[in-house]
């Protein structure tokens, strides 16, 4: 496949993912934002900033380097606030394929009360295996960039992080496995909430 239909494949897959995870209640209004590599390259698909991912089309989505140059931007939007942070993924883990940060309100809520998400059930001891927190800095700050950078390097077995009073950040090798990764992350929180519940 050559690189021009790879990247409107991409496009396409990744505007599903978005709306899947607006759809499963990963996140809600405009927050979060969704990222993909283009394979064998140094470039990367990303949602832009202020559109609900559940209002995601394919051609809004931009084209930049991992060095963080626009390379297509066909509706001339902002790129995710977040964008940074995604590109610090990308290149400190040469195998991530996509990045996925939403805000799932189960996980969101562990991520202001403990250092590590429970792993209460077989699969999240199984796919996950540790779900560690990093600290709370505004969106968009150079502040909340340098603590992602440094959980990336802190915890290099994590595919999940917990980002106090803001979601998750979710690492895959595709869009697919970044979305499945968030919702395995919510789930998990959730039952780990009941399972405190039914304690008391």
């Amino acid at each position: 496949m050559s690189k021009e239909l790879e990247i409107i494949r991409l496009r396409k897959e990744l505007t599903e993912f978005s709306r899947r995870s607006f759809n499963r209640g990963l996140v809600s209004g405009t927050g979060g934002n969704i990222s993909v590599r283009i394979p064998g390259t140094d470039t990367v698909l990303i949602t832009p900033t202020g559109i609900s991912l559940g209002d995601i089309e394919p051609e809004i989505n931009l084209l930049m380097r991992i060095d963080g140059t626009v390379l297509e931007n066909p509706c001339n939007l902002k790129p995710s606030k977040e964008t940074a942070f995604h590109l610090a993924v990308y290149q400190l883990r040469p195998e991530a394929g996509a990045v996925s940060h939403v805000h799932p309100p189960y996980a969101t809520a562990y991520s202001n009360c403990v250092d590590r998400l429970p792993m209460v059930t077989v699969s999240a001891q199984g796919v996950l295996k540790e779900v560690p927190r990093i600290e709370s800095a505004m969106s968009g700050s150079a502040e909340l960039y340098e603590y992602v950078k440094a959980g990336l390097l802190k915890y290099p077995a994590a595919r999940v992080l917990l980002m106090e009073e803001h979601g998750i950040l979710a690492v895959g090798q595709d869009l697919k496995t970044a979305y499945y990764l968030s919702d395995l992350t919510e789930d998990t929180a959730k039952i780990a909430f009941l399972c405190g519940q039914i304690k008391k």
